[in-house]
């Protein structure tokens, strides 16, 4: 990817292990942002490693946003978000994107810095508004 394309195309990462949804947030994306890259972890681990690996080399550029889910297999996304909170990554939104609608779990979320917290809808025509909520989180953020 050249350095043109990294400033005008979001990065998207996803944690996720459900192939069901990821399918589901790429078309939402698809929906709402003409362009992006998406990458997929599906557990909590191939996530560490990846935040890991942007720490340690700076050559790696930062995803625009993450996408976090926060039933994991491995480790959790409660493990994932400190994790990315306490690493070069500590400025990039993070999305909670779950089942859980938990009290409990929206205001940890919430503590822990995440941007948005996003209760997965058994509708689809709701699940697929999650697009709008990545181009809102987007738009906050400085360009470049």
């Amino acid at each position: 990817m050249n350095q043109e394309t990294s400033l005008s195309t979001p990065v998207v990462v996803l944690v996720e292990d459900s192939p069901a949804d990821t399918y589901i947030v790429r078309q939402s994306l698809k929906m709402h942002l003409t362009q992006f890259e998406l990458r997929v972890f599906e557990d909590g681990e191939k996530a560490f490693s990846f935040i890991d690996a942007a720490d340690s080399d700076e050559t790696i550029p930062p995803p625009s946003l993450m996408l976090l889910d926060l039933n994991l297999p491995r480790r959790s996304g409660r493990e994932v978000l400190v994790r990315a909170r306490n690493s070069r990554l500590r400025d990039v939104p993070i999305v909670i994107v779950t089942s859980s609608d938990s009290p409990v779990d929206r205001a940890e979320a919430a503590k822990l810095g995440a941007a948005a917290y996003f209760r997965k809808p058994v509708d689809l025509d709701e699940f697929m508004a999650l697009g709008k909520v990545v181009v809102s989180v987007l738009a906050t953020q400085p360009i470049g």
